[in-house]
């Protein structure tokens, strides 16, 4: 593994975070989470832990209209 390297999951947890954070909707990842249609518990653990699911990256990606690169490009 090359020094550095971050798995997908967490860089689209991470974007994910950034997203949430840059969003003039979205108080708090509480609203988020609410909208989304998720518990808190689960959000975090996406935001903290990593996204493992592309179909969840996807679903995410389509409910803030973004493309899903957005998602997954490490910044």
């Amino acid at each position: 593994m090359k020094s550095g390297y971050r798995p997908l999951s967490q860089v689209a947890g991470d974007n994910l975070k950034a997203l949430i954070r840059k969003s003039a909707k979205y108080r708090s990842q509480d609203d988020f989470a609410f909208d989304f249609g998720v518990e808190i518990r689960t959000l975090s653990r996406c935001l903290n832990q990593g996204i493992k699911n592309i179909d969840t990256i996807k679903e995410l990606a389509d409910f803030l209209s973004v493309d899903i690169l957005e998602l997954l490009k490490d910044k």
